[in-house]
C-alpha cells in the first residue's frame, strides 16, 4: 500500500469529484462514518434543484477494510436523500482495479429525473 499513493485521488478525479480542504460542511455524522478520512464531492444541477454527491473513504481497522460510501442528496428539498450506501474492500485487496470496480458499482449514473 505504500506504493499506491494516488489510487483514490486519480479514481475520483477521473469521475469528476473534488477533494475539498475545507470539508467541515461535508462532514458526515453517524455510526458508520466516525472515522472519515477523505470526502470527495461533486455537484450538478437537475430539474428539481442541485444534487450533491459525497463519496467518503474510511478505514475499518477492526475488520481490516476500506469503507467507500456514497451519499447523494438534493439540497433543495426536505429529506432529499436519494442514495446512502457503502461498500468495503479488504485492505489486502486494495489496488487500482479493486477501487475502480467498487466505485463503478457504488456510483450509479445520475439522472435528471429525480423526484
Amino acid at each position: 500500500m505504500i506504493l499506491s499513493t494516488g489510487i483514490i485521488k486519480s479514481a475520483m478525479i477521473k469521475r469528476g469529484f473534488k477533494h475539498r480542504r475545507t470539508e467541515d460542511q461535508f462532514t458526515l455524522r453517524g455510526e458508520y462514518a466516525r472515522n472519515v478520512q477523505y470526502v470527495y464531492s461533486k455537484e450538478y444541477k437537475v430539474k428539481g434543484g442541485v444534487v450533491i454527491d459525497l463519496v467518503y473513504f474510511a478505514a475499518d481497522m477492526v475488520n481490516e477494510e476500506l469503507v467507500i460510501g456514497l451519499y447523494r442528496e438534493n439540497t433543495q428539498i426536505e429529506n432529499g436523500v436519494y442514495i446512502n450506501n457503502s461498500r468495503t474492500i479488504k485492505l489486502t485487496d486494495f489496488n487500482e482495479t479493486s477501487v475502480n470496480r467498487m466505485l463503478d458499482k457504488l456510483i450509479p449514473f445520475k439522472s435528471d429525473r429525480f423526484e
